[in-house]
């Protein structure tokens, strides 16, 4: 669901999206954006009437920048980490700005999402809003599982992915640099995908009982992210 914040082009609520049961995701709970250096006093005070509590910067270290207002908890979770032995084939052929390596960090670095998810456990009240650098690529890692927590439907969850090609052109002029949408869609092709189909393929295979397993994640956080922190039922 788009949101208008001054100092955002790439920013929503995860919020009014079809599940597969025919209802729709909470609104207010989760929302996604990009790098967060631009928002003025203004900005902030937006967000917060949208109900955010707490912002998880999934950035590296080297790129984290500025803080939060009071009032707001501001969480750092490195979800890229530091394992050149997993990153070197994808930033050798590209496929780290794509959907193409979700499901391998997922169960390569099950450390690191499950950080994220601690994080989002353990968050208090209110909003959590999830970001990174272009609120694309890591952010959009975090919010696959967390849409496919609630069976949200592969045609909602490819178009929320969506969304940030088509908000590429405003988030450049916006921030000043290019996001590369272009090789983008040249490094998709050339694995024989679409922008659609890489996130949809991705999506269809994410297995997040399996995931759950694997990473040991307790029962406390399955039932945050089940729930989308309390706010709709889990069977």
């Amino acid at each position: 669901m788009p949101i208008i914040v001054d100092g955002l082009a790439n920013v929503r609520d995860l919020g009014g999206l079809e599940r597969s049961d025919g209802s729709l995701t909470p609104t207010g709970v989760f929302l996604r954006s990009e790098m967060l250096d631009r928002l003025s006093a203004s900005a902030w005070h937006a967000l917060r009437g949208y109900g955010v509590r707490t912002v998880i910067d999934l950035r590296r270290e080297n790129e984290t920048t500025g803080g939060v207002p009071d009032g707001i908890r501001l969480v750092h979770v490195d979800l890229d980490g530091d394992e050149p032995e997993f990153w070197a084939p994808f930033e050798a052929d590209g496929r780290w700005g794509t959907p193409l390596y979700y499901i391998a960090h997922v169960h390569e670095l099950p450390h690191r999402l499950a950080e994220v998810l601690h994080a989002i456990a353990s968050a208090p009240d209110g909003a959590v809003l999830i970001h990174c650098s272009a609120g694309w690529d890591r952010t959009g890692l975090v919010a696959a599982v967390l849409l496919k927590a609630l069976d949200v439907t592969a045609n909602a969850a490819v178009n929320d992915y969506l969304e940030s090609f088509v908000n590429a052109e405003a988030m450049a002029a916006l921030h000043g640099r290019s996001f590369h949408i272009e090789e983008r869609r040249e490094v998709l092709q050339r694995f024989g995908h679409t922008a659609d189909s890489a996130y949809r393929g991705m999506y269809d295979a994410l297995d997040l009982d399996e995931w759950f397993r694997i990473a040991a994640i307790d029962n406390r956080t399955r039932t945050a992210i089940r729930t989308w922190r309390g706010s709709t039922d889990h069977d």
